[in-house]
C-alpha cells in the first residue's frame, strides 16, 4: 500500500505524539510540518527529516500532499478543515471533531462537497482489550445491555490550563470559547466514543449537572449525566479533574446475561454463558495484551480507506454522534431539563 503523504498541523505535545506515530506506521510519509510557534514546528521537522512549512496555506501547496493530520485547538478545527478541503485534501482531526454541531456540519459539508475523506482520532478503539471486549459483547456475553457506568477522574493541575504543561505554550484550554467545554468534551469523549462502539447504542436524551469548582478555568471541571440509551437502557457518566489522589478510571456495562468491567490494566467479565471457554457464573481476567499503537492504527486505516476509496472506519458520522451527545448533556445543565440527542442525518 502506498504511504499517504501527510502534513503536520501543530507540534503541541498530542501534535508531537501524533506525528511520531504516524511516522512510524509504515502508511504515512510526512512531507511537511506547520505551526504558528515556527521555532517549535522547526525543531519538530527537523526531528521528522520533513520540510517545515511558515504558514498553512504554504504546507497546503506541497508537492504531492494527500492529508492533514490537524492536532491542534478545537476552535481551529473547522476552518481548517473547511480550507483543506477546498484544497482537495483529506482530513485527520484530533479529537472532538469540533466545539460545535453547526461547526461539524459545516466540515461535513466541506469534505463531501470536494470529495475528500474526514476522521477524527477516537483510535482507542484500536486497543486490543477494547477489541477483545467488543468480540465478547458481539457473542453474547452480556446478553442484553441494561446499564453503563462510566467513571473517570483525574488531577489536572494549573500547567495543564495555562502555558506550563506543553513545548508550545497557550491557554486555551481554560477558554470555553476555544475548546467548548471542559473535561467531558476535552476526555471523556474518548470514553463516550468507546462505549458506543463496543456496546452498538447511542445516547437518545441526557439530564447533566456541572460546575467549576478548583480549577483557573471557564470550563467544566467536575460533570455528572445520566442517559437514555437507544435501547432503552441507562447509562451514568461521573467526571472530574479536580479528585486529589490516584486516578478512578472505570467503566462497566453490564446485560441480562453478565457484567464486564473495563480499567486501564484490562477488563473482567462475568458472564452466566460459556463464552470464550470460560466456565459460566465465574469471573474471569483478560489483562494479557499484546503491545499496540492505537495512533499509527488509526492512521493505517484511514491510508487504507483511501486507497481503497471507501469511508473510513472512524467517519465524520462518529465523530458528529460523540460530539451531539456532549452538547445535549452541556445544553441540559444551561437549560436546567433533560435534553433529546441530535440523531445523525444523511443529508448533513
Amino acid at each position: 500500500m502506498e504511504a499517504l503523504k501527510i502534513g503536520i498541523v501543530g507540534a503541541g505535545a498530542i501534535a508531537q505524539r501524533n506525528a511520531s506515530e504516524a511516522a512510524k506506521s509504515g502508511a504515512a510519509k510526512i512531507v511537511g510540518v506547520f505551526d504558528i510557534n515556527h521555532k517549535v514546528a522547526r525543531d519538530m521537522a527537523k526531528a521528522l527529516s520533513a520540510p517545515f512549512c511558515a504558514s498553512y496555506q504554504e504546507l497546503l501547496a506541497t508537492p504531492g500532499l494527500e492529508a492533514v493530520l490537524l492536532s491542534v485547538p478545537h476552535h481551529l478545527h473547522k476552518s481548517m478543515t473547511v480550507e483543506a478541503a477546498a484544497s482537495g485534501k483529506h482530513v485527520l482531526v484530533e479529537k472532538p471533531m469540533a466545539n460545535t454541531l453547526d461547526e461539524a456540519r459545516d466540515m461535513i459539508a466541506a469534505c463531501r462537497q470536494h470529495g475528500v475523506l474526514l476522521t477524527v482520532n477516537y483510535s482507542f478503539r484500536y486497543l486490543p482489550k477494547i477489541q477483545q471486549a467488543k468480540q465478547l459483547i458481539e457473542d453474547g456475553a452480556l446478553g442484553d445491555i441494561t446499564g453503563v457506568q462510566i467513571i473517570a477522574h483525574q488531577f489536572k493541575d494549573r500547567g495543564y490550563w495555562s502555558w506550563a504543561r506543553s513545548n508550545s505554550p497557550d491557554d486555551w484550554r481554560a477558554s470555553k470559547e476555544k475548546c467548548g467545554g471542559g473535561f467531558l468534551i476535552m476526555n471523556v469523549c474518548h470514553v463516550i466514543y468507546y462505549i458506543y462502539f463496543l456496546t452498538g447504542l447511542k445516547g437518545s436524551r441526557v439530564y447533566s449537572e456541572y460546575a467549576t469548582l478548583g480549577s483557573p478555568a471557564d470550563v467544566e471541571d467536575i460533570i455528572s449525566v445520566t442517559s437514555r440509551l437507544s435501547n432503552g437502557a441507562i447509562a451514568t457518566i461521573s467526571a472530574s479533574s479536580i479528585m486529589r489522589g490516584a486516578d478512578q478510571s472505570e467503566e462497566r456495562i453490564w446485560g441480562t446475561k453478565g457484567t464486564l468491567i473495563l480499567n486501564a490494566e484490562g477488563f473482567s467479565l462475568y458472564s452466566t454463558r460459556p463464552i470464550n471457554g470460560k466456565r459460566p457464573g465465574k469471573m474471569a481476567r483478560y489483562e494479557k495484551f499484546a503491545p499496540v499503537s492505537w495512533t499509527a492504527e488509526w492512521v493505517r486505516r484511514f491510508t487504507e480507506a483511501v486507497r481503497q476509496g471507501k469511508e473510513p472506519e472512524i467517519s465524520f458520522k462518529e465523530g458528529w454522534e460523540n460530539l451531539a451527545f456532549i452538547t445535549a448533556a452541556y445544553q441540559s445543565m444551561e437549560k436546567h431539563a433533560p435534553m433529546e440527542v441530535s440523531g445523525f442525518a444523511a443529508d448533513r
